[in-house]
């Protein structure tokens, strides 16, 4: 169902279209291609799915970018359901680089292109799977505070699937679905509020670590970077929650917030009065995002909170979008940074990391804005402290994430280099005055084979 249907009495839709997992999933047939958006808590779907499979059909295809665990996926599960991932996380990385399951790479704006272009070889979404609120009093469903790209799945896929959970909050912007676009509801609000309460644990326990002195200088540069006034965007990453958590921002005034997603802490600057968007030139006094609030309390104060609007990655990751925001500031983070800037943030060389999500796109937009800034955020070495972030040159075969064409600002432990609109030397000179003193020599070494430097 593609298409708001009002004529159609939707709450007797709803009543007789409420079912149990088993049966909803029943409506997925043999050689589907099934879409789960990322944050769409639907495990009770997926569960009862898995319990249909049988040797004896074509296989089903489910894409996701779920960080959920997938210990499950052994045995003849994997030939019955076909895994692809758009977004590889801790639960899903062995299982895309032993190619268990596939990879499709892809930058989020513009990721359903081919379909939306109804291209001959584009794969069809013939079912999605969704979760919802209930309907309110004229039969609209919200998606809450992690959309995504739901709302634009469930409008091209031929069936729509929809978990309802009473513990979704309400939310503002392009975030409601109405009920007669969606063919079967499965209610999980019980089930629902304590798998909610399972990543609220998981997240909670990651917000506690504590902030390195490392991640404290870090953050101190990156507030030298950002202004009054200015719009932010900020990566998901531990790097990206630790200068959160660092208070980088809570000495700064009327920020704006356009973004894709949020780490633990953004939100509470919104009471704190350090986001108020009062400068923003698409949406003034608003926080504009995909998906926001993991913790239970972030989740409480944007329910109902008009401030707070969501709306699809098609638009939220647009860059022509991020770019009318003036003073936009994108922050993100780095697996690698090469001496010519090239920027590797979803990949260790070909293994995947994760994927290229959205920083390409906001790193694109804040090169556009007037006044913008891209910045990346990457420690000088990697943990134990044996290997340097700052190469001389990629290996072969390394993904980039962000071309260096549009490389703007990386910011280490060790202060800010700042590579637009530099020769190639000039880069090479900035990035080795932030790598860490114990490879800066080998990297000049190199840096004078490569570029004469």
């Amino acid at each position: 169902m593609t298409r708001v249907d009002m004529s159609l009495d939707w709450s007797e839709h709803y009543r007789n279209r409420m079912t149990s997992a088993e049966d909803a999933v029943s409506l997925v047939r043999p050689g589907d291609h099934v879409w789960v958006s990322l944050g769409q808590q639907v495990g009770l779907l997926t569960a009862a799915l898995i319990g249909r499979l049988g040797p004896d059909q074509a296989p089903i295809s489910l894409t996701t970018s779920s960080a959920d665990d997938f210990s499950w996926y052994v045995g003849d599960v994997v030939e019955q359901l076909r895994l692809n991932f758009v977004f590889a996380q801790a639960g899903s990385r062995d299982l895309v680089n032993d190619f268990r399951a596939e990879f499709t790479p892809w930058w989020v704006w513009g990721a359903h292109k081919s379909r939306d272009e109804h291209r001959p070889d584009a794969t069809p979404i013939d079912v999605a799977m969704i979760r919802v609120s209930p309907p309110n009093n004229q039969g609209w469903c919200c998606f809450g505070n992690t959309q995504w790209d739901a709302l634009k799945t469930a409008r091209m896929a031929r069936t729509v699937l929809a978990v309802v959970s009473e513990t979704v909050p309400r939310t503002y912007g392009d975030s409601w679905i109405h009920a007669s676009e969606i063919d079967w509801f499965v209610d999980n609000s019980s089930a629902d509020a304590d798998q909610a309460e399972r990543i609220a644990m998981l997240v909670a326990a990651m917000s506690a670590a504590p902030v390195s002195e490392n991640e404290k200088t870090m953050a101190a540069n990156v507030a030298s970077l950002v202004s009054d006034g200015d719009t932010i965007q900020v990566g998901t990453d531990t790097t990206t929650a630790a200068i959160v958590k660092a208070w980088v921002f809570n000495e700064k005034h009327d920020l704006g917030y356009f973004a894709e997603l949020t780490v633990p802490g953004l939100v509470d600057l919104v009471p704190k009065g350090v986001i108020t968007g009062r400068y923003m030139a698409t949406h003034p006094g608003k926080f504009v995002t995909t998906m926001a609030g993991t913790l239970p309390a972030e989740a409480a104060f944007i329910n109902g909170n008009p401030v707070f609007e969501f709306y699809s990655t098609d638009y939220m990751h647009d860059p022509a979008a991020i770019a009318k925001n003036t003073n936009m500031k994108a922050i993100n983070n780095a697996l690698s940074v090469d001496l010519t800037g090239q920027i590797a943030a979803g990949h260790l060389g070909a293994r995947v990391w994760s994927g290229t999500g959205g920083q390409l796109s906001y790193a694109l937009g804040a090169f556009l804005s007037k006044g913008g800034r891209s910045i990346t955020l990457m420690p000088s070495t990697n943990k134990d402290g044996t290997q340097s972030r700052s190469v001389a040159q990629f290996p072969a075969g390394q993904i980039v994430t962000v071309p260096r064409d549009i490389a703007d600002t990386i910011v280490t432990e060790y202060g800010v280099a700042n590579l637009l609109n530099k020769t190639q030397r000039q880069r090479a000179a900035e990035l080795i005055a932030v790598a860490h003193p114990d490879h800066r020599a080998e990297l000049r070494k190199q840096a004078a084979v490569l570029l004469g430097l």
